[in-house]
Formats: C-alpha cells, structure tokens, sequence
C-alpha cells in the first residue's frame, strides 16, 4: 500500500481497525497484570477443554448474564480465538442445506466471506442512514424465506458507528420473534458508546423466546486484539437451538482449533473482575474527541457529509456527495476518490464500497489527536482540487492560486498550534 501513496508524503492510515496501532490507546493495566500474572504462574502452558477453560467460561457466563432471565452456565459458553472464530462458528453450525443467513448493509465484509467459506447463502437487509443507521425490519420482513437460518446484527456497528436504542433493540427482538428468526449478535465492540443517555445494550436482554448467538471478544472493548481471545454466548433460554443440535456443532468445531491462548484464558476472571471504569471513560473520551473532530472537519470540507452522528464503536462513515468530485467528463466513486486520495495525499481511507455501501468512505477514529487533524488538512486540500463545483467557477489558474493559498493557510494553523502547544 506505501508503494500506491505519494512518496512525497509521510502516509497516514484511518483504515486500520486495530485500536493499538498508534500506542496511544492500551489495554487496562489491570489486563495486563493478570496476563503477566497468569505467564509467571507457568501453570498454564498445556492444553485445557477445547471449548474453553472452565473458569474462564465461568466468567464469561457470568458477565454475560442478562437481568430476568434464567443465568447463563459455563455450557452456554464457548472460547474462541478471536471474534472471527467466534462469528464463524455460529454461521458454520446453522449450515444445513440451502440455508441463508441476512446481513446489514452497510456491515462487515468478514460476515459475507464466512458465509461463503461454509457454503452458506446470504442476502442484505438494508440499515437507514438518514435514521440512526437502524435496521429496516419491513426490509428484513421481505427478505426472510424458509430457508433463513439467522440475522446477524450488529450493535455498536462496523462501519457506521451506530448504538441501538432500547427501544429499536426490543423493535428487532419483536420482529424475530414473528419471523422465528435466530440472532447472531456481533457485539465486540460493547460498552464502546458515547452517549450516556445511548448506553451499548444486549441484544439478548429483550430476546424473549428468539434464540441469541451473542459473539465478542477482548479485541475492542479491552483493546487487546493481538491476545487472540473471544467466545461465543448461547442466549437459548427455551433450548430451541440445542434441541436442533446447534449447540452440540459448535462444541465439535471447537476441537479442531482447541481454543485460544491458555494463560489468555486464565487471566478473563480478573480482567472481568477489575474496577476499569477510570480507564474507560478516559478512552470514550478519546474516541469521542475524535469523533468530534470529523463531524466538524466534515462539515467544512465541499462534497462531504456525515448524515448519521457516531453513537460507538471506532468509525466515521462519510458519504461523498453525488457528483461533486471529477471533471467534465468524468465522476468519482467512492474507489476512485479513495485511490487518488492516497495518491496524491498519502492518507489511507476504505472506501464504502468494502462494505457495500458505495459513495461512502469509512475512517477510522482510533488515531491521535495530531494524526487525524494532518489526515484532515490533507482531506481538505484535496477535495477542493478535485471539486466538480469549485472547477466549475474557477478558472486553471485561479484554481491553482486557491489550493495554494488553502495549502498555506493549513501551514500557519499548524505552526500556531505547535507554538501554543510549546
């Protein structure tokens, strides 16, 4: 990918959804002491269950317990090496024969390449981005047939950055529930919300009789994606998927990885048991900075827009005005604009298209403060070279007086900021 950017220019990325890629955002320092601890013991260096151990699916059951329903047991537990283990393990053991399984759209292009891998269809339901990124269950209504095995929803969303309101979660519960629709709830980026009255809520918490598969992982909420830990939570309070034999599938899948890291395993009890909320907060507050500062930088840049504020997780999805980018003859899409962006600017976006969401760009908000503002300038500068409306009024000339004369005044914030900073 460097060799694609302009050498000229030191690249920066808001593409990588990896939270530790910057150093600036760590894991809880409790995490880590009960990892070291847990390495120093030099009791955990075998083998344990291939669904989990024990105590580790002890806690796992017990965190993930929901109010007025019958508590989880480490049986409904399940450990995996990452999310991506837990997700597939879900889609792999509802894979009977012609079964489909419905997506969100926008969402996240592993779930398609899962069900691709264990020979499951899928279909696309469509999430409102005028209202919140909520799903539209007359959409899922329509889309739903015989063969539909599950819906997978996901909440905080990737790429949208969306946190679902009770009421819109009790809303799809509602809707499954007619539909006798399973639920395979991708919630790994739990807790990361940013509005107190918009608080991250389980899918399962107003399941009543529909099934949950609920997936997370240390990944996000902890900011430890390289431990390789997740598991996989069977909300099945009316054992409707363990009389099918779901349950019994996902405990055979399970023996060819033989889980996630042991020592990894051994040190969830305390991770869940630490009193983080200092830290968190201190990481919100980051995020949402962040956040902050697209939606403002957004606002002022021509052919840019955010139609839906991030409530959580770790991105920013920009839709790109139709046709307000490219000459006479021709238009950007959002791969064009993100190809010519790194190009000419060395700033590295996905374009909505990864994600099935064609004219949209997702940039990532786990990056520094400094980072993100430089990402900006450039975003800006190279918006208003290629802006359809701007070339329209300007003549070459003037043109290139106006970017040079843009490219300059970035300079002086820049050097004002660092002379306060100072």
């Amino acid at each position: 990918m460097v060799g694609l950017a302009n050498p000229d220019k030191r690249l920066i990325s808001l593409a990588q959804g990896d939270p530790t890629v910057f150093g600036h955002l760590l894991p809880p320092g409790s995490a880590v002491e009960e990892v070291s601890s847990a390495f120093g013991a030099y009791t955990y260096n075998g083998y344990t269950a291939s669904a989990g151990a024990p105590s580790a699916r002890a806690a796992v059951a017990a965190r993930y317990s929901v109010p007025d329903r019958p508590a989880l047991n480490v049986d409904d537990v399940f450990m995996t090496v990452g999310c991506s283990e837990a997700l597939s393990h879900a889609i792999a053991a509802l894979a009977i024969d012609k079964a489909n399984v419905l997506l969100p759209r926008p969402g996240f292009p592993l779930y398609e390449t899962l069900c691709n891998r264990h020979g499951v269809e899928y279909k696309f339901y469509d999430l409102d981005g005028d209202n919140g990124w909520e799903i539209d269950l007359e959409h899922v209504e329509r889309l739903r047939d015989e063969d539909t095995v599950a819906i997978i929803v996901n909440n905080p969303s990737n790429p949208c950055g969306a946190v679902y309101s009770e009421q819109h979660l009790r809303a799809i519960c509602a809707t499954c529930e007619a539909l006798r629709l399973p639920i395979i709830a991708d919630e790994v980026y739990e807790d990361v919300a940013f509005d107190v009255d918009r608080p991250f809520i389980p899918v399962a918490s107003f399941s009543g009789r529909v099934p949950v598969m609920s997936v997370s992982a240390l990944s996000k909420r902890w900011l430890a994606p390289g431990w390789r830990v997740g598991w996989l939570v069977m909300h099945d309070y009316n054992r409707i998927l363990a009389t099918a034999g779901v349950q019994l599938a996902i405990n055979n899948l399970c023996q060819v990885s033989l889980g996630p890291p042991t020592p990894i395993q051994a040190a969830i009890p305390g991770i869940f048991e630490a009193d983080e909320g200092e830290w968190l907060e201190g990481t919100l507050e980051v995020l949402r900075k962040a956040s902050s500062s697209c939606l403002e930088r957004c606002a002022r840049v021509r052919g840019l827009s955010v139609p839906s504020e991030p409530q959580g997780a770790m991105y920013v999805l920009v839709r790109m005005q139709a046709d307000a980018f490219g000459g006479d003859d021709e238009t950007f899409t959002d791969v064009e604009f993100a190809k010519r962006l790194l190009a000419e600017e060395s700033v590295l976006v996905l374009p909505g298209t990864c994600f099935h969401a064609p004219g949209y760009l997702r940039i990532v908000i786990t990056v520094p403060e400094d980072e993100l503002e430089e990402a900006w300038n450039r975003l800006e500068v190279f918006c208003e070279r290629h802006s359809r409306e701007r070339k329209l009024t300007d003549s070459p000339k003037e043109l290139h007086v106006l970017n040079g004369k843009v490219e300059a005044a970035l300079k002086i914030v820049d050097s004002d900021k660092k002379l306060f900073a100072e």
